[in-house]
């Protein structure tokens, strides 16, 4: 299984006031090592202010950086075109790239509205752990 973690759920691990705060370091101290992309490092990066949370979750091993984007750049195309009305962002159309990429992955995110609507490989719905 490959756990993949968004940035909702790096955030209420990482940030004590995120309403979602328990949840977050229960999922994440329960089933890490997380893998992730870049992009959501640099949401999180802005959503808390700084990098060094994340770069630590990197070194650390907890977090794994393991998609390119340059080598998938044409699929993330494909995703961001696909859901343009949804307005898809980066971070997202790499996930679900990495649940393509990965048939056995699931992604931990708080985002259930929009991974509700994503498919993977145009009509499977997206593996999620949601909060409850």
């Amino acid at each position: 299984m490959l756990n993949i973690a968004d940035t909702g759920l790096l955030k209420a691990a990482l940030d004590k006031s995120d309403a979602l705060a328990e949840w977050g370091k229960r999922e994440f101290r329960n089933h890490a090592p997380f893998h992730t992309c870049e992009a959501v490092l640099v949401e999180l990066s802005f959503l808390l202010g700084t990098p060094v949370p994340g770069l630590k979750l990197v070194e650390r091993g907890d977090l794994i950086l393991t998609f390119t984007l340059r080598e998938e750049s044409a699929r993330i195309l494909d995703l961001l075109n696909k859901y343009r009305d949804a307005h898809m962002e980066i971070a997202d159309a790499c996930l679900v790239r990495m649940t393509e990429l990965a048939p056995e992955a699931r992604i931990w995110t708080v985002d259930r509205r929009d991974f509700s609507i994503y498919r993977r490989h145009g009509r499977q719905s997206v593996p999620c752990v949601f909060p409850d």
